[in-house]
């Protein structure tokens, strides 16, 4: 897997093989960030459910000033800080479970422009995702919540505007933000 865009392009990033995590394929990486475009350089970026943490690292490579990467898994977080440090770049990484995660980070006031969202497609769904992002205030104002998920999962939400959503294959990629008040 290497990076698509930006600064490092075409740098390896390094995934566990022994490990069950689906990385965000090159491809989708390249269609979200292609759709984000200028929205973000200089931008805070969460990236929940990081796995090899190429969503956030990618942010960086395209220009965000910020990131933290939520992991649960052990292995993941230390591939997590090996791809980072690799780089050079500097990140905050919590070893957490994300509803735990997202507690902590809104207990300390953080709120991110940006939040990527690649889960366990059978174990978490959309909807728990926005209401655990919502319920912590993680998101920002003008922020987007960026959740790929699996082909044909609900992903309507009373309280989120669908600003895209984009099909491949068997994964879906949602971008969502939030109503105005």
């Amino acid at each position: 897997m290497r990076i698509t865009g930006g600064t490092y392009r075409g740098r390896p990033i390094k995934t566990l093989s022994n490990v069950a995590i689906r990385p965000t394929s090159d491809k989708i990486r390249q269609a979200i960030f292609n759709i984000l475009m200028n929205d973000i350089e200089e931008k805070s970026v969460l990236d929940i459910f990081a796995g090899s943490g190429a969503l956030g690292i990618e942010a960086f490579s395209r220009g965000a000033h910020s990131a933290v990467f939520v992991e649960i898994g052990h292995p993941q977080a230390e591939m997590i800080g090996y791809n980072l440090k690799t780089l050079s770049l500097n990140a905050e990484i919590v070893e957490a479970d994300y509803v735990k995660a997202c507690r902590l980070l809104n207990e300390r006031g953080l709120k991110f422009d940006i939040i990527f969202a690649d889960p366990p497609y059978a174990k978490v769904t959309p909807s728990e995702i926005i209401e655990v992002i919502l319920e912590y205030g993680l998101l920002g104002a003008e922020g987007f919540l960026i959740i790929e998920h699996k082909s044909g999962a609900d992903i309507a939400n009373d309280k989120m505007i669908i600003l895209k959503n984009r099909k491949f294959g068997q994964t879906e990629v949602t971008f969502y933000v939030r109503k105005k008040d």
